[in-house]
């Protein structure tokens, strides 16, 4: 098994299990940390563990901290997990394109069963291996990758990079055993097949697919919804977890709720958990607390940042007034005060003491033990003068050293004003000027003149007193003498003095609170996921959200569903219902029903909408939040895969087609009976007939699986797969329309656009074959009389008539133009033209001829 990690503790992995001679590669993991790569370590029970450089200091925190004792795949024996050896590799064999290249140089990619080969120039020199003579100039190489794009999702380029580890680790074990002449040195860790996996327990669902659901954003639009839905974002740039995120209140609680999203759970006792805490806070009695409950949390920072702050010994990476007012001890005097506030507003929730989350809170947030911390910080720190000052300052009464140096710092004034006095009186009569002294941390006591606006020099350098110049300003020039002098011995650099006992109280102090760490952490954690579950449960009641029943029955029963971000952007939204039944598995007790529903009917009528706001429920269902429906019966899905939207990119070698194939092909190949795959119109990037075709074999291929069968929701507009009754025979399917209403109109000049459309967006069983594309484009702006010739077309079509001859006949205007034309041809071809014409005579005779060409003698380029 190989790990790394990349930024924003993105966790990659892939393993070789020997016995199935298979290679697995991971869906990324953000957010990931100490826990997931122990997970996997017991998931996978590796004998060998491949980490990076940049993955040693988690690698070895795991094996220090969390020791594994039982493994969570199914294992009857009673013997303990085999002991497994590290090896650390250097960074450049877990780099993305060289674990692309051994993946694409594995001889099982040739043998997966394809007929065909993708064929196109490339570099002779390069490519060698994989061309034959009659390839000459031709490589396999891009052929190779596309194929691998169908299994594995290349975009986890940390997993990737993970794979070519566990190949480059694979071929040494292999030189080291056998000589390079052995025949059965090909045989051995070879590699047969490979594929895709999820953590244990967690949904597999890759980012394309969050991306489509709009689930949950890229990083960057993490804030998309901050003071209200849509207010300044694009309809596009909104998520699910835009609505979630932004009821969070606390660093830990966001990063939380992110984590819920990235990793839907497949462990119905753990979705429980959070739905039974919902459930009692969504109460209408409840309301009140939880609100009050976020409004603590607001002030609640994240402890695990300020006990790294405490053990730098610093407040604040920057030096200002924020960093102070938010520094380490205002963060933990707030975090003291606002749990204990937390602790009590948990006592009022109506039912929370059935709620395991609340019970854990009671315990950990320790009412005695905070308030001691608080009482602490509160007896030392000043915090208001600590904002001001920008520095930790102590209070009086805490060290009776401090408390008198600060007296005299604080009645310095008086000092410094009777020594101005006193060194005035030493200066020549005639010499009239401001003087004044002045302290300066560190540099003690200085005589300070005005400088002279003219020459630009002291007024007066007092040279013949015993002045000596230390420096000078824009307006200033500062002095010392023998007063200053014995200033600084006898008073000292008072202001140092006072920050170095106050920097020493702030260390004993600090040494005090990092004492209780683990319970400050604790209850910071605890505080995070009460954040979590309470933005759960603000949107559930914001949002009129109803809890699911949870089954491990491989069951969709959906009444009244509704799209979460749809519905926020019309004036009323339509809900449908949805049913779906998975392969049984051979059980004989599983529930019957269609594992397939199709979608057909116009454009424009929700088709798509109504596919995402299913795959959505059954999403939100296993973060563990309650659905857009007034019921819902999910059961536990362990894969989603989508072919809904096509991104595309020139960082891609793959054409729009391409990339849709390749997201058809990694759901094929992935699903099991549990897995819910969406496909929305899949086959209308290539010839028509050819699209058909893909379609109808695909939706045959997902119903042929039986017992396996996944829960597939599928649209098409190949209203011809039906003609030929493909489905006929076919028991677990269902059909379903949108439906419309379609109203005549008297003023239409031809027959496809002689009515109008009203998209009523309710689901109806059945078929419908009507498409409703040219109204669709009218409604969308395209200009009038492209619509009307589209519609010309499509009558002439039905009637079976022959579109080539009826677009290559020429218009009225090109049929004036050629007789105009012949004309000015005849008279050109009957004019006899002299040697001896003048130019004036050609131009007259042009002129007579082109009076039968309409226009300008330069609108024919004479």
């Amino acid at each position: 098994m190989a790990l790394d990690i990349g930024g924003k503790g993105k966790v990659g992995c892939a393993y070789y299990a020997a016995g199935e001679e298979r290679l697995f590669c991971m869906e990324e993991l953000v957010l990931g940390g100490v826990d997931v790569i122990e997970k996997l370590r017991v998931d996978i029970q590796p004998t060998t563990v491949i980490v990076s450089p940049r993955c040693v200091a988690m690698t070895e925190q795991s094996e220090s901290q969390i020791r594994r004792q039982t493994s969570l795949v199914d294992d009857e024996s009673d013997q303990p997990p085999l002991s497994y050896d590290t090896e650390v590799r250097p960074q450049s064999e877990f780099y993305y394109e060289g674990g692309l290249n051994k993946l694409l140089s594995l001889s099982c990619i040739d043998n997966q069963g394809n007929n065909g080969r993708f064929l196109v120039p490339g570099d002779l020199d390069f490519y060698a291996e994989d061309l034959r003579p009659d390839e000459v100039g031709l490589t396999a190489q891009r052929g190779r990758l596309l194929q691998t794009s169908t299994r594995l999702d290349l975009s986890n380029e940390i997993s990737i990079g993970c794979a070519g580890a566990v190949i480059g680790y694979l071929q040494r074990r292999r030189s080291a055993a056998y000589l390079p002449d052995d025949p059965n040195a090909s045989l051995a860790f070879r590699i047969l097949h490979f594929e895709m996996f999820s953590l244990r327990g967690v949904m597999l669902i890759s980012a394309e697919t969050l991306a489509s659901l709009q689930a949950i954003q890229p990083e960057g639009y993490s804030n998309a919804v901050k003071q209200s839905v849509g207010a300044s974002r694009a309809k596009d740039d909104m998520s699910v977890h835009a609505l979630f995120q932004r009821h969070a209140r606390t660093p830990q609680g966001k990063t939380l709720v992110r984590r819920a999203f990235l990793r839907p759970s497949l462990d119905i006792d753990q979705i429980n958990c959070r739905l039974d805490f919902i459930s009692v806070f969504v109460r209408p009695e409840n309301q009140l607390q939880c609100q009050k409950l976020s409004k603590s949390l607001s002030k609640v920072r994240n402890m695990r940042k300020t006990m790294t702050e405490l053990h730098k010994g610093i407040e604040s990476g920057k030096q200002n007034e924020t960093a102070f007012k938010h520094g380490v001890w205002s963060a933990l005097l707030e975090f003291c005060f606002h749990t204990i506030d937390i602790v009590d507003r948990l006592f009022e929730v109506i039912g929370a003491d059935h709620v395991p989350l609340c019970m854990r809170a009671v315990e950990v947030l320790d009412r005695r033990s905070l308030r001691r911390i608080g009482q602490m910080i509160n007896a030392v720190v000043d915090i208001d003068l600590t904002v001001e000052k920008l520095r930790t300052v102590v209070k009086r009464g805490v060290d009776e050293r401090l408390d008198e140096v600060k007296d005299v710092y604080d009645g310095m004034e008086e000092i410094l004003r009777e020594q101005a006095i006193e060194t005035a009186r030493q200066i020549p009569l005639g010499v009239n000027f401001e003087l004044d002294i002045v302290y300066f941390p560190h540099m003690g006591f200085h005589i300070t003149i005005p400088l002279d606006e003219t020459a630009g020099q002291p007024i007066y350098d007092g040279k013949e007193i015993g002045w000596q110049h230390s420096f000078t300003t824009a307006r200033q020039a500062y002095f010392k003498d023998g007063a200053m002098r014995e200033m600084d011995e006898d008073l000292g650099d008072l202001y140092a003095v006072i920050c170095e006992l106050e920097i020493e109280i702030a260390y004993d102090l600090a040494q005090k609170v990092l004492e209780e760490e683990k319970l400050l952490i604790a209850a910071s954690d605890l505080c995070g996921e009460l954040d979590c579950s309470l933005a759960f449960a603000h949107c559930a009641h914001e949002y009129k959200l109803t809890r699911p029943r949870m089954t491990h029955d491989n069951i969709i029963d959906i009444r009244g569903g509704r799209h979460l971000l749809q519905e926020l952007w019309v004036p009323s939204y339509v809900p449908n219902d949805t049913f779906l039944v998975g392969g049984g598995g051979g059980d004989d007790d599983a529930p019957d029903g269609p594992c397939m529903l199709l979608l057909t009917g116009p454009n424009y009528s929700g088709k798509s909408v109504y596919q995402k706001q299913v795959a959505l429920a059954v999403y939100m269902a296993q973060i563990g939040s309650f659905v857009p429906a007034d019921s819902a019966i999910i059961g536990i899905t362990d894969k989603i895969f989508t072919r809904i939207t096509t991104k595309e990119t020139v960082s891609k070698i793959q054409s729009a087609f391409m990339i849709d194939i390749q997201q058809v092909a990694i759901a094929l190949n992935s699903c099991t009976r549990r897995s819910l795959v969406v496909i929305d119109e899949f086959g209308k990037g290539t010839d028509s007939c050819d699209g058909a075709g893909l379609a109808a074999g695909v939706f045959l291929h997902l119903l042929s699986l039986g017992p396996e069968a996944p829960k597939a929701l599928v649209a098409t507009h190949f209203h011809e797969i039906f003609d030929i009754e493909l489905f006929s025979d076919v028991k677990n399917i269902s059909f379903a329309h949108m439906e419309v209403r379609v109203h005549a109109r008297e003023d239409a000049s031809s027959l496809e656009c002689q009515s109008d459309i009203t998209y009523l967006y309710n689901l109806q069983p059945g078929r419908s074959d009507l498409s409703y594309g040219t109204q669709c484009a009218a409604m969308n702006g395209i200009p009038g009389h492209i619509v009307e010739r589209s519609c010309e077309l499509a009558l002439l079509a039905r009637e079976g008539k022959d579109l080539i001859a009826v677009c290559s006949a020429p218009s009225k205007d090109d049929v004036a133009e050629l007789e105009a034309a012949e004309i000015a041809a005849e008279l050109f071809m009957g004019r006899d033209f002299g040697e001896q014409m003048t130019r004036e005579e050609l131009l007259s005779s042009l002129d007579v001829m082109l009076e039968w060409v309409p226009g300008d003698i330069e609108e024919v380029g004479v």
